[in-house]
């Protein structure tokens, strides 16, 4: 089984809340540590976008725990 770590991301199009389901935590905290982008995507608007500079923060937060 995979370990992901499921994310909310706020779409920029729609103001709403996206629950993303999730990078394997690994990748997560590579993808943190090198500076790459994460990406999110909201299905009611099909838009995809980074996740902010805050939302990046608490997900390093959420991985420490």
């Amino acid at each position: 089984m995979s370990d992901t770590h499921p994310f909310a991301s706020e779409c920029p199009h729609c103001g709403q809340e996206r629950l993303q389901p999730g990078y394997d935590r690994d990748e997560l905290r590579q993808l943190i540590r090198t500076g790459a982008e994460i990406e999110a995507h909201c299905m009611s608007c099909d838009e995809y976008w980074p996740v902010s500079v805050e939302e990046r923060a608490d997900l390093a937060r959420a991985l420490k725990a």
